[in-house]
């Protein structure tokens, strides 16, 4: 950012010296500035700035065996992270394979379960086990037993002539 035609009195200051403190009073001569020649007296000497001392920076400085002591302990706590996260993923990697065997172990039951309700849905199987485990017989060659009961409903006006000869006992 340059003013006027010759911008080496703008920049000086802070860009010369940073650590420099420097003070300039009102009354300053500014060559080629944009405020003008106007207010300016020709005879009057300029007064330049006079150079305030630089300031003496102080080092900072940490001792060796505290600056050892901190790595050191930034070292190991970066161990114990690394190690723990380290352990954390064995446990999970250990966690999921066991999880793989008991879902392999379930679908290997699955199958076996299936098979045997295909086996116990064969019609074949089906009369098997009736016959031998459930003495039945089959219905076909069976003989056919007629088995009557009493009637045993209330008889009222429309009483019919068998369910008479039924009550009384004459038939």
């Amino acid at each position: 950012m340059h003013k006027g035609k010759n911008g080496q009195y703008v920049t000086a200051g802070v860009q010369r010296a940073s650590s420099m403190k420097m003070n300039v009073r009102s009354n300053v001569h500014l060559p080629d500035s944009e405020v003008g020649a106007s207010w300016y007296d020709v005879d009057q000497k300029p007064f330049y700035a006079e150079t305030v001392a630089e300031r003496k920076r102080t080092p900072v400085t940490v001792p060796l065996n505290g600056a050892m002591i901190f790595l050191c302990a930034l070292f190991v706590l970066f161990s114990v992270l690394t190690l723990s996260r380290t352990i954390r993923k064995a446990e999970i990697a250990k966690n999921i394979s066991a999880m793989e065997q008991s879902i392999l172990d379930i679908q290997s039951r699955n199958a076996d379960l299936a098979l045997q309700v295909a086996e116990a849905r064969d019609m074949a199987r089906i009369g098997y086990d009736a016959s031998h485990r459930l003495q039945m017989i089959d219905a076909m060659k069976a003989e056919t037993v007629a088995v009557h009961a009493p009637d045993t409903r209330p008889f009222g006006e429309n009483e019919t002539a068998a369910a008479a000869a039924v009550r009384t006992g004459s038939r």
